[in-house]
């Protein structure tokens, strides 16, 4: 059936528009992807961040901050932990930014990022937890403490001076039987107290530096 076009007072035969419908399909296949791509938000967004526009930034950190945080806490013990892992993300994501490939998914990058960084933040967690049980052990087991038998300057310092923050009494009993390798009836001879006092006051030393050391890195 005979169609009419408005506006050119043409009537053309239906088969010649389906033939004309026809070679416009068929000489697409031959133009650029790129023609089409360029119609894409998500394509204009990357050559934006190839080209550090900050704004354009900004708009991806609105668009998936939430999603993202969510997904880090999957993985996470903490929402700050979260917080912590995304935040890294998107900083390296702004600092390599502009190596964007130009076909690059913005969400498949940022989700392979978090879940990266997050395996990597376990992994420490991991590292950190063992390290602490080592300098309890160490604490509790060690009948004298001596500076070079500790891992590191920078740990050995944080753990004397967690013990000269503890309470006078408590600290003294801790450095004789640390310090000095006294036994416990050594140390209640010489401060003239009974052998339970200095138990009690070792235990309290113990749970105190365990409780003030637990962030060790």
């Amino acid at each position: 059936m005979p169609v009419n076009f408005v506006g050119r007072g043409m009537r053309i035969p239906q088969i010649q528009i389906n033939h004309l419908f026809w070679l416009i399909k068929l000489r697409s296949r031959d133009l650029p992807s790129n023609l089409y791509r360029l119609q894409s938000p998500e394509k204009v967004l990357v050559d934006r961040l190839r080209n550090k526009d900050p704004h354009a930034f900004a708009k991806v950190f609105e668009d998936y901050y939430q999603r993202l945080h969510s997904y880090a806490q999957r993985f996470l013990d903490t929402s700050e932990d979260a917080e912590e892992a995304i935040q890294e993300v998107f900083v390296k994501f702004w600092e390599k930014c502009e190596d964007l490939a130009p076909d690059s998914s913005i969400k498949s990058y940022l989700y392979r990022s978090v879940h990266n960084t997050c395996l990597n933040t376990l992994k420490h967690q991991k590292v950190k937890d063992s390290y602490r049980q080592y300098v309890i052990h160490y604490l509790e087991h060690s009948q004298e403490m001596h500076t070079e038998q500790l891992p590191n300057d920078e740990v050995s310092k944080r753990i004397y001076s967690a013990i000269d923050d503890l309470p006078a009494r408590c600290s003294e009993i801790f450095k004789l039987s640390r310090y000095e390798g006294l036994k416990y009836q050594e140390i209640a001879d010489h401060l003239g107290i009974s052998i339970k006092t200095v138990e009690v006051q070792m235990g309290k030393a113990l749970r105190t530096l365990r409780e003030n050391l637990k962030d060790l890195k």
